[in-house]
């Protein structure tokens, strides 16, 4: 899937597909899993909480995301784990390169954008990731994890 986003002035393609990911080893020589596994950890909790708020409701991929918008101190939280401002931006890079094989080297690319408003990137960035990593399946195996958290009084209603 791809989509636009705006950066300052600037409009930015991204493609969420998992070809991301190998432009994303093939740039920077590491796997991107291990680095993004403590985001995942983090964000279950989180994520259990948003699906067990649409009790009733058909949860997709689509309505998740759109579920944590407004919520980016929430979602942001997991990633004081990390080296965050790299890992935001050579993410946004590779999403990029995915849509664009034209585009610069990531030193050379972030330099045209005058201003990076990570506040305003990281929940679009995470929201698109999320639609291009999660399935159906997945989500409803969320929902499941929600459930069997709540029985075992792992967190509160």
């Amino acid at each position: 899937m791809e989509k636009i986003i705006k950066i300052g002035d600037n409009e930015v393609k991204l493609n969420n597909n998992l070809g991301w990911t190998l432009e994303y080893k093939e740039q920077f020589g590491t796997d991107i899993l291990p680095k993004i596994m403590p985001l995942v950890a983090g964000a279950v909790e989180t994520l259990a909480a948003i699906v067990g708020e649409s009790e009733g409701d058909k949860v997709t991929a689509q309505s998740l995301a759109a579920a944590v918008e407004g919520r980016t101190l929430d979602l942001m939280l997991p990633f004081i784990q990390v080296e965050f401002v790299d890992l935001v931006l050579y993410v946004l890079w590779a999403m990029a390169k995915n849509a664009d094989e034209t585009i610069d080297p990531p030193k050379k690319w972030l330099t045209k954008f005058e201003t990076c408003p990570l506040d305003e990137i990281v929940p679009e960035l995470y929201k698109f990731a999320l639609t291009g990593m999660v399935s159906a399946k997945n989500l409803k195996r969320l929902m499941t994890l929600k459930e069997k958290l709540k029985d075992l009084e792992m967190i509160q209603p």
